[in-house]
């Protein structure tokens, strides 16, 4: 059976020299790269994971981290990771913190020897926790919360919600409820926190009248909103339009306020953040962000590190815009306060 020695042998390079070719490392010659393939070709050589890894110290594995996996977020920007990850020669050790506890701490010390790369998935760390990454000298890249001084990949959160706001606002609402404030279920989370004070900042920004009652704490799921929402929804005053901070609980809002009998968008507008994949069948205004593109973006940045490269652009904001759907309208004329 042909082994990687035959093909150094045949090539005159080390064996550490092919496994760094066949990996796709940009620090070999172009010269050196052709021989290599040539000698490979020639004895139909197929590169053992195993051989390899031992040959240049690589495992060809990637850590992606996130808090969780039920979100559509997280379900979309992980299958993303995946599938770039595998076109690029590499597997992706999936690490899921949920139900870990604000302080079961990142556990990536264990992973050390088994990974050449970690992606962080909006976690949001410790000192202690950011004190141990450093320690493992490995290429990192974070999604959504910066992670220390790696690179990043990220949407403005703030300038969505505010891009939210505004919108209500131009149809002349003036009383605005939210869903979606920071919850203990979170711990590992970033983004609850940094949206509801991107609301609140919106608010005052917007010269309008802030009502606490109306900023109400849910899990960010259709059914967890729909409960939460309801009590605000039947009150003598309530708000005129509701901005979910994720699309799912937009759904829960709007469900909670058919049951009750109100009209959307003609009684409540309502509108999330998010553009998933349902919003556009179920006619949901939103803010809309490009998660597959959020995922390529963090592959792309952690690959180019792993094989010593030095980013361009460490940091990679992308875009979102507002789209405006069925689900909100301009305030009624008898509604303005």
């Amino acid at each position: 059976m042909t082994t990687i020695a035959d093909v150094a042998a045949l090539a005159g390079v080390s064996v550490a020299t092919v496994s760094r070719t066949l990996h796709g490392s940009a620090r070999v010659d172009p010269r050196t790269r052709e021989k290599v393939r040539a000698a490979a070709a020639a004895l139909n050589y197929v590169a053992s994971p195993t051989a390899m890894s031992l040959a240049s110290g690589r495992t060809n594995v990637v850590a992606v981290v996130a808090p969780l996996m039920s979100r559509w977020f997280f379900a979309t920007i992980v299958v993303t990771i995946e599938q770039e990850l595998r076109k690029q020669g590499y597997h992706a050790l999936l690490i899921i913190l949920e139900g870990e506890g604000e302080d079961s701490g990142m556990r990536m010390e264990m992973f050390a020897k088994r990974v050449d790369g970690i992606l962080s998935l909006n976690v949001r760390p410790s000192p202690a926790e950011l004190a141990m990454l450093e320690r493992l000298r490995l290429p990192i890249v974070a999604v959504g919360m910066p992670l220390g001084r790696w690179p990043r990949v990220h949407i403005d959160d703030a300038a969505a919600v505010r891009s939210a706001v505004e919108h209500l606002v131009s149809l002349g609402h003036r009383d605005i409820g939210y869903v979606g404030t920071s919850d203990i279920s979170y711990a590992h989370m970033s983004t609850p926190s940094v949206r509801v004070e991107a609301f609140h900042a919106a608010i005052d920004e917007s010269g309008l009248t802030p009502h606490p009652e109306w900023a109400i704490a849910s899990e960010w799921t259709a059914d967890a909103a729909a409960r939460r929402v309801e009590q605000i929804l039947r009150a003598e005053h309530r708000p005129t339009a509701i901005l979910a901070a994720s699309d799912e609980m937009a759904v829960g809002v709007i469900g909670a306020a058919r049951w009750i009998g109100l009209e959307i968008p003609d009684d409540v507008s309502v509108m999330g953040i998010d553009d998933h994949t349902f919003a556009a069948v179920l006619g949901l205004t939103t803010i809309h962000q490009d998660v597959r593109a959020q995922g390529r973006a963090a592959v792309a940045l952690l690959v180019s590190a792993m094989r010593g490269e030095t980013p361009t652009t460490p940091d990679v904001e992308i875009p979102t815009y507002l789209i405006a759907r069925e689900t909100t309208a301009p305030l009624a004329p008898t509604d303005a306060t």
